[in-house]
């Protein structure tokens, strides 16, 4: 976890985020359970989210405490709605809602002993209505009550018929929404009901509402921002990711590679460069992130390339969530 100050790229604060209490023994050799994930910022603390933890810390990322629970697998983005705080619990396909009243309850929440009881969750996979709009079985996920924080390591659970690889959340003024990035789709959660299912959507991260009906999300295999109309149902390209100059340094040397007769294969295949994904955006920046771990940054209003912020050269080092501190 980095603070890093745009356009100059300086780190003004940093540190390790892993899970803990109980730590993981990860079977994925892509590295499933490492760093930050999502992250918000919530007045005067950030929320970052590792495996199965909320973590949540001062704007110097000293840490004030932890929120977790029974059903928190797997955590890819969350997002904050006004006093709502919604989690993908991405390993079980699920939504987690908690109640928020900003400082005061997330500090009484981290030192609670036992894990926190989340207001609500939402199980796609067991509404009949999804699962047909889906074309997929219905799954159940027994004791939910229990402890289930390390049952879905296994990588086995992401190539069932039924996963949908739920990894971002985000409201507009009327309703919560899901990105289903197996399928490709956008799932209403309030009326649990496909609004918007698109081939550019497969493989997708972040989700993030910029008007009513009307939201941006990472393309991460076509290497584009797209917008998508909930009311149309349309999927427009916004910004073609991989047409950046940043970008295009990296077709230019992987084209090299492929020509060298003496070229090294890389023994790493989970390992990819330029995989599109974190997003976050004010009036007047959108920031992207990619791989080797790096920010773009785009204007807002026309929607070109500004710069790069470049934070790693290792391909397997990648920027997960995003979010803007300041103007």
């Amino acid at each position: 976890m980095c603070v890093t100050q745009w356009p100059s790229g300086r780190r003004i604060n940093q540190r390790t985020v892993a899970p803990e209490n109980p730590s993981v023994i990860d079977p994925n050799p892509r590295g499933n359970s490492r760093g930050g994930r999502g992250v918000v910022v919530c007045d005067d603390m950030i929320l970052v989210a590792n495996y199965h933890t909320i973590e949540v810390c001062d704007h110097q990322l000293c840490k004030l405490g932890t929120v977790t629970d029974g059903n928190f697998a797997g955590l890819h983005e969350i997002t904050r709605c006004g006093e709502r705080l919604f989690v993908a619990c991405t390993a079980v396909n699920a939504v987690a809602e908690l109640s928020l009243s900003v400082k005061q309850s997330v500090l009484e929440l981290t030192s609670a002993e036992t894990p926190l009881v989340a207001v609500r969750y939402w199980w796609p996979t067991e509404n009949e209505s999804v699962c047909q709009q889906l074309e997929i079985p219905p799954t159940s996920y027994t004791d939910k009550h229990a402890d289930n924080r390390l049952k879905y390591l296994d990588l086995h659970n992401r190539g069932k018929a039924g996963h949908l690889h739920l990894n971002a959340v985000d409201c507009d003024d009327d309703h919560a929404y899901a990105l289903l990035n197996k399928p490709g789709a956008i799932l209403d959660l309030d009326e649990m009901r496909i609004v918007l299912r698109d081939p550019l959507l497969e493989g997708a991260h972040n989700l993030e509402f910029v008007a009513p009906g009307r939201a941006y999300v990472v393309s991460t295999r076509a290497g584009l921002l797209v917008e998508c109309d909930l009311s149309r149902g349309e999927v427009r390209p916004l910004i073609n990711l991989n047409e950046t100059p940043f970008a295009k340094q990296f077709t230019r040397r992987s084209r090299r590679s492929r020509l060298s007769p003496f070229r090294r294969r890389s023994t790493d295949q989970s390992a990819q460069q330029l995989f599109w994904r974190g997003l976050a955006m004010n009036e007047d920046w959108i920031f992207i992130g990619t791989s080797p771990a790096a920010i773009l940054g785009f204007d807002r209003r026309t929607f070109t390339y500004c710069g790069v912020v470049p934070m790693s050269q290792n391909v397997r080092e990648i920027i997960h969530g995003i979010a803007i501190l300041g103007n």
